[in-house]
């Protein structure tokens, strides 16, 4: 898979790395876009989170991050679980990407799942 050279971020928290050995901007016309998701749920509710593959650049990647947003309120922080795998991957196959697959990466410390506009 030829690795992203920038990537946008789409969340509220950005983690300190980016994935895929790629840098953080902060405009469209990055290689890749980096999405966290909301609190884990079925797989049809996260792929309203993520954009359909249709509205972005061919061979755009996209890279749903295992850690959900942070809910509102004080105890927010405590209990929040990473999000599935297979809820990240099937977000992306309902939403259109193709090759998709998922890294543990050592550098970023992310278990990532990606996929690229067709």
């Amino acid at each position: 898979m030829p690795r992203p050279q920038t990537v946008r971020f789409v969340g509220s928290v950005r983690p300190r790395t980016a994935p895929l050995g790629a840098a953080w901007v902060d405009t469209e016309a990055a290689d890749a876009v980096a999405i966290q998701l909301p609190e884990d749920g079925p797989a049809a509710e996260a792929a309203v989170h993520v954009p359909e593959a249709s509205t972005l650049l061919p061979g755009t990647w996209v890279v749903l991050l295992p850690d959900p947003a942070r809910g509102k309120g004080l105890l927010s922080a405590f209990g929040r679980k990473p999000i599935a795998r297979s809820t990240r991957a099937g977000a992306l196959l309902l939403r259109g990407y193709v090759d998709i697959g998922a890294d543990a990466e050592i550098k970023s410390r992310m278990d990532v799942v990606f996929g690229r506009v067709p």
